[in-house]
């Protein structure tokens, strides 16, 4: 029974981790649709969000079998409680790079984002697929010390939306591109926001330490 229950649980991870790499692959997709207003590239994005929406079924399906059949405790009781967080973190990164592809689509055949800030939104595409890169990594391995650092790569997507926000009032932008050049900025700070979220929960998953949340 106890081998069969841990199998369950490894399962249950394995979930989160093919979440997880459905997430990545969203969001490098999606900064490369804003960077090239590359429409077909945002469809996918759009599209392959249901795929992340069934995982997150998933998850709650076994959930819901582990606490019910098996009755968890302790560590194990943790990482099933853990798994629900994850998950909910996990889908709404999701969301956050389908906004991005939408809102690709929504402004083409026009660029959403203006050339003086080109390089500063490549930086934050890059800085989010680093990020969701190392989650997947953290996910797998229950790497609580790398997690326990995510902090530190989240204050670059803070950095740079902060920088970005100190621009656009100078830069003389109508109220539209105004408006959208913050959302796409707050996308990718959110979508930071959430991988930090998940990996605190990791280190509590694995050390019991609480880390309080203030994102």
């Amino acid at each position: 029974m106890a081998n069969v229950f841990h199998a369950h649980l490894n399962e249950l991870n394995e979930l989160l981790v093919e979440m997880a790499r459905r997430v990545s692959d969203a969001v490098e997709q999606a900064g490369a649709a804003l960077l090239e207003t590359d429409t077909a590239a945002a469809e996918a994005v759009v599209a392959a969000d249901d795929q992340v929406n069934a995982l997150q079924f998933r998850v709650d399906d076994r959930i819901v079998e582990l606490m019910t059949q098996y009755d968890p405790v302790a560590t194990d009781l943790r990482f099933v409680l853990g798994a629900v967080r994850i998950s909910v973190d996990l889908e709404r990164m999701g969301d956050l790079a389908k906004h991005v592809a939408k809102s690709v689509l929504l402004r083409a055949p026009v660029p959403v984002i203006p050339d003086s800030l080109r390089a500063d939104f490549a930086a934050m595409g890059a800085a989010a697929v680093h990020l969701s890169q190392k989650l997947v990594t953290v996910l797998e391995e229950r790497d609580h010390l790398q997690a326990s650092q995510m902090g530190l790569d989240d204050d670059e997507l803070d950095a740079i939306q902060q920088r970005i926000h100190a621009q656009v009032p100078s830069l003389g932008y109508g109220p539209q591109t105004a408006v959208d050049v913050a959302l796409l900025a707050r996308f990718f700070e959110r979508f930071g926001d959430h991988a930090v979220r998940i990996s605190h929960q990791v280190v509590y998953l694995v050390t019991g330490d609480v880390h309080l949340d203030r994102s």
